[in-house]
């Protein structure tokens, strides 16, 4: 026989909804950051590829269109276009040697705001790490991203040497 349990209040209901509402955002927070980390990884992990082999568009051009021809036919929805293979590149030559802490800042970023920080402040190092902060504090979308970088927010704060 199955027990039927009665709630004293509407207001009760509405507490134990909140509370499964909240454990249901906490969990999908968890996943979304666990996905932008494990695809940062494997971005860095194709860029340090690119970079052993010693590839450019000078001296291998050919080699990452047919990567990215060969990678897109087998993963179409994992963005390996040619432009994106270069990004992974750009990012693990610009970040590899960089502070232990630079790299924990950038790693957690979703793949368009860290494309966008490196095409906009390449190797400023307190530009790129006040940027990666507040998108991880404040929850930025590239759009914020876009307009704090247009009001040059980053110039408003001590150089931090983080």
């Amino acid at each position: 026989m199955e027990t039927i349990i009665s709630l004293s209040s509407e207001s009760e209901y509405n507490e134990i909804l909140r509370q499964t509402v909240a454990v249901i955002e906490a969990a999908r927070v968890k996943v979304a950051k666990a996905v932008v980390s494990s695809s940062n990884e494997m971005h860095w992990n194709v860029g340090r590829i690119l970079y052993e082999r010693k590839l450019d568009s000078k001296h291998g051009d050919g080699v990452v269109k047919r990567l990215s021809a060969d990678l897109k036919a087998a993963f179409p929805k994992l963005g390996m276009s040619v432009s994106n293979l270069w990004n992974m590149k750009r990012f693990y030559v610009r970040f590899h040697d960089s502070d232990p802490k630079l790299q924990q800042a950038v790693v957690v970023l979703p793949w368009g705001h860290l494309n966008y920080l490196l095409t906009k402040f390449g190797d400023d190092d307190n530009a790129i790490s006040y940027y990666a902060r507040k998108i991880v504090e404040k929850g930025w979308s590239r759009d914020l991203l876009t307009n704090a970088v247009a009001m040059e927010m980053h110039l408003s704060v001590p150089e931090i040497n983080s």
